[in-house]
């Protein structure tokens, strides 16, 4: 695994979302551990998948993990209203493509890393909060907390904040200075530059 850059330890979002699709089955402990089983199974053979096999064995387990467009919606605040129906699904779009080759990216090998699911706290709107850590083959672990929104006994994660440092916030403050910017087209681009680019060093 490579070390990761503060933003991208806290990129463990993820996730084409073009309609909600199904809540994943199962307790919030459960969404995390498919989570952690995913990425450690891709670094333990990252070599192996090569960098389009590490996506497509990402993309089912994120897909089914993550509320992507409720994610769109809280990072782009006031101005998802100012969004079309096809700018939306666009976002969607590019914002999972980005996440998941950021994924297949950085969680490339293994060097005895472990993932702890810990405790899970109830939240007073109602979310899940899952603590969990990451435990690199050397150095310091790295506490991930994770929202899980949910209904019916079905949760799907909606923030990571990693090390005190929210996901949420950094992407809302990021896309919103780029969209106010430089617009729609502006934003699309930048996320499509930076899938481009992850992808050509993706090993």
């Amino acid at each position: 695994m490579r070390r990761l850059p503060t933003p991208l330890l806290s990129l463990f979002f993820g996730l084409i979302f073009c309609t909600p699709a199904a809540f994943a089955a199962g307790t919030p402990a459960d969404v995390v551990n498919a989570i952690h089983a995913a990425l450690l199974n891709n670094m333990k053979h990252g070599k192996e998948y090569g960098c389009d096999g590490r996506i497509k064995h990402l993309q089912p387990v994120v897909d089914a993990s993550f509320d992507v467009p409720l994610i769109a919606q809280t990072v782009m605040r006031r101005h998802w209203s100012e969004l079309s129906d096809a700018q939306r699904t666009q976002l969607i779009a590019e914002f999972r493509e980005v996440t998941v080759v950021t994924y297949a990216s950085n969680f490339n090998s293994f060097g005895g890393e472990a993932f702890t699911t810990q405790d899970t706290q109830s939240l007073p709107n109602g979310d899940q909060m899952v603590h969990a850590r990451l435990q690199p083959g050397s150095g310091d672990s790295v506490a991930f907390d994770y929202i899980l929104h949910g209904k019916d006994g079905n949760f799907r994660i909606i923030n990571v904040i990693a090390d005190g440092v929210s996901d949420l916030a950094l992407r809302s403050t990021q896309y919103n200075a780029l969209f106010e910017k430089k617009g729609f087209s502006g934003l699309m681009s930048w996320l499509q530059d930076q899938s481009k680019k992850m992808q050509a060093n993706c090993d």
